[in-house]
């Protein structure tokens, strides 16, 4: 958790201290905000038309990180097929089953429902 407050200080306006877990869920809001899509891309120098692969490319970084880290601290990778399954009971038996006390407990991965854009080319330019 250091490592983390260090690497993003600028970045971080408060912490939470809590005694018994915590639940990290994030969106890029910049990028949902009326208007703010194209500047988010612009700053990440994205093409409208190469915005599939970039998507891609980030789902995999944070996919393989993820896998790192179950790894590294020896805890299961639970793959979801359902947004419709409570990610907390999956968490809670699990930590009842193998008697998690402290750390971490497991890595649970899904494709959540969510937004999305389609582009389309321009007749008259062929682009």
């Amino acid at each position: 958790m250091e490592k983390f407050l260090e690497r993003c200080d600028s970045k971080i306006s408060g912490v939470i201290s809590t005694f018994d877990r915590m639940i990290f869920k994030g969106h890029i809001m910049s990028f949902f905000q009326k208007g703010k899509r194209h500047q988010y891309l612009f700053q990440e120098k994205v093409l409208f038309k190469d915005f599939g692969k970039y998507a891609k490319k980030v789902s995999g970084e944070i996919k393989d990180k993820a896998r790192e880290l179950s790894d590294k601290e020896g805890r299961p990778l639970i793959p979801l097929d359902s947004s419709r399954i409570r990610k907390e009971d999956v968490a809670r038996k699990i930590q009842e089953e193998e008697g998690v006390k402290e750390g971490l407990i497991c890595v649970i991965t899904i494709v959540e429902p969510c937004v999305s854009f389609d582009t389309r080319g321009n007749r008259e330019t062929g682009k």
